[in-house]
């Protein structure tokens, strides 16, 4: 046992299937992207799942995630994010134990490279805060920070939160006849190809295969989402929406051709995604990030600008890295 743990915690490294079905319940809501059945859609290399158990309540209060290819720890392996979750009271101690814990397992098995892509700091501040004030002591250094956008979710109406322009722009929408519905899995073909087709109007890569979209919204129904706004039965925006907690909607892959610029069907779709936030008392509509790692933010203000003027709240996406 770690020494520091004492007889409340127990850390152990899970490694296979078998092992990862039979983990205990989690003391807080995990993020879709921690959980293990969604984790294993990575697919990557000699995955491992490092828990914290909580021996008085049978319960896990930590998890982390990492994927090892030769020397290097990536986390994830392809997903928005991975890192690190916490039980939010948990004892700094006892955190600090958690870390070390992993960070020694990985070097004995050779890892001299461990990079890790942490969640928003909306979704977790004080966790990302603690992180980014104790990772330096174990080498790490923060090699991104990229801007995020998020909305809070209220009881008031969607247009409380927009800019003026971006109401006109709604209103423009509306009077001209553009609908917003979610629409069943069956219309996913159809939505995917307009989503490629606009990324490649725009010279963006889409980083998921029509199957394997399609495999997310089959294994977890209740928390993909798909969103269209059309104009008499013509697609002018898509976006796919996924419930990380019951209380954030990750806004994904939104999508919207230039020939339909002078509407901005896309305000109308956060409007509809707003309302679907609201209908679920989900708290938070994440907007996501909007230039990738490896492109200057300064090519993207259009962008900020744009989900600024919906309402959306900065946070930063921290990337970890470590070398030995």
């Amino acid at each position: 046992m770690p020494e520091g743990l004492g007889d409340t915690y127990e850390i152990r490294c899970l490694t296979t299937a078998t092992e990862r079905r039979s983990i205990p319940a989690f003391s807080f809501d995990v993020f879709l992207y921690l959980q293990p059945g969604h984790v294993a859609l990575q697919a990557g290399p000699n995955w491992q799942m490092f828990v914290l158990v909580n021996r008085q309540t049978g319960q896990l209060d930590g998890l982390a995630h990492f994927f090892l290819h030769n020397s290097l720890a990536l986390s994830p392996w392809r997903a928005p994010f991975g890192g690190v979750q916490l039980r939010q009271s948990l004892p700094e101690a006892t955190a600090l134990v958690f870390l070390n814990h992993f960070q020694f397992h990985l070097r004995a098995q050779g890892i001299t490279q461990v990079q890790w892509l942490q969640c928003p700091d909306a979704y977790t501040p004080d966790v990302n805060t603690w992180l980014r004030n104790v990772l330096p002591g174990f080498g790490y250094s923060l090699v991104y920070n990229q801007l995020n956008h998020h909305v809070p979710v209220t009881g008031s109406p969607f247009t409380e939160h927009l800019h003026a322009s971006h109401i006109r722009r709604l209103r423009k929408c509306q009077k001209a006849g553009f609908t917003v519905q979610q629409e069943p899995v069956t219309a996913l073909p159809e939505a995917y190809a307009f989503i490629k087709r606009c990324r490649q109007e725009k010279q963006k890569p889409l980083s998921l295969s029509l199957d394997q979209l399609n495999r997310y919204f089959n294994l977890f129904p209740e928390r993909y989402f798909l969103f269209t706004v059309r104009i008499q039965g013509e697609l002018a925006a898509v976006g796919v929406a996924v419930l990380v907690t019951y209380g954030i909607l990750n806004h994904l892959y939104p999508a919207s051709p230039q020939s339909f610029n002078t509407y901005s069907p896309s305000v109308l779709l956060n409007a509809g995604l707003y309302s679907f936030c609201q209908s679920r008392n989900i708290s938070m509509l994440d907007l996501g990030v909007s230039a990738p790692v490896q492109e200057e933010e300064e090519n993207y203000k259009g962008l900020f600008t744009f989900k600024e003027r919906l309402g959306g709240l900065q946070s930063w996406k921290p990337t970890f890295f470590m070398q030995e």
